[in-house]
């Protein structure tokens, strides 16, 4: 059973004159009893994609499917 499944999400920032495209395009499934672990350089997304799957930030694209 799928616990968390990400289709397609992305997040864009507005910052200054630029834009960041800090998700473009992540798919993630996870099921129940997984163990994840999200590694990457500085500024590659961790803490946006963290944000998101909390649910204490949205997408601006995608699909966010909880529990079905």
């Amino acid at each position: 059973m799928e616990t968390i499944q990400l289709k397609n999400i992305k997040k864009t920032f507005h910052l200054g004159g630029e834009t960041v495209h800090a998700l473009d395009g992540i798919s993630l499934t996870v099921d129940r009893g997984d163990f994840l672990a999200i590694i990457g350089t500085s500024g590659s997304g961790k803490s946006t994609l963290m944000n998101i799957i909390g649910c204490l930030d949205q997408a601006d694209h995608g699909e966010y499917f909880l529990e079905d």
